[in-house]
């Protein structure tokens, strides 16, 4: 069984009640839950700080208006999503009609559209310890875990977190297009030493310095 908020119970029901019947008043959720409004107000406040509830008013004839409560997006992220299983199952359909060639243009058009993201945030930063930096900062956005060091005649660049393991394990062009993504953007001399795909800890690059600074500068 899931569990939304395995610390405190009461708001886990609230998210669940709100989830099945859209926004409603305190005075709903306290006949509900069986809770007092002041008790309600408490809990609301909490999920609210958190992000994961807002409220609009609505006017319900003479008198103040009412507080509706509602989910944010980023609290209907909490509930259980299947979207690595369905890109799977996508994929799995194009291989079977229309060829494993269609796949690595996926893989190839999705390279080129980071690429082109990528250059264009990041085309004010000359130094390629800046351009990492920015690099790392983008992939950490994307769902990456990253670390970049440095290790005398070449950056050291980790990431621990794929945000598409799954399919990267079945379809390794994945990863093809991944390196190949990180030698147009910062030289053709970087190379990968570890892959999470393989069962590695990380997926490692080793990207020596002067051949990369002769590529941004070019």
């Amino acid at each position: 069984m899931w569990h939304l908020m395995n610390e405190n119970p009461t708001r886990e029901k609230i998210l669940i009640l709100l989830k099945k019947r859209g926004p409603l008043a305190i005075e709903d959720l306290g006949k509900e839950l069986n809770i007092t409004s002041m008790g309600i107000r408490q809990h609301l406040l909490s999920l609210e700080r958190r992000g994961l509830i807002a409220y609009s008013t609505k006017r319900q004839g003479i008198g103040r208006p009412a507080f509706m409560y509602m989910l944010t997006d980023y609290a209907d992220d909490l509930f259980p999503k299947s979207y690595q299983e369905f890109l799977l199952e996508a994929f799995k359909d194009i291989e079977k009609h229309d060829g494993r060639k269609k796949i690595d243009d996926i893989f190839k058009w999705r390279k080129n559209r980071i690429l082109k993201q990528m250059k264009e945030m990041l085309a004010e930063t000359k130094n390629l310890l800046d351009k990492l930096n920015g690099f790392r900062d983008i992939l950490e956005s994307r769902g990456y875990f990253v670390e970049v060091t440095d290790s005398n005649g070449h950056f050291r660049l980790q990431q621990f977190n794929c945000p598409i393991y799954k399919i990267a394990t079945q379809f390794r062009e994945a990863c093809v297009y991944e390196l190949q993504m990180y030698k147009d953007f910062l030289g053709k001399e970087i190379n990968r030493k570890e892959c999470l795909a393989d069962g590695d800890l990380s997926c490692t690059y080793i990207i020596p310095k002067k051949e990369a600074e002769k590529h941004i500068n070019t």
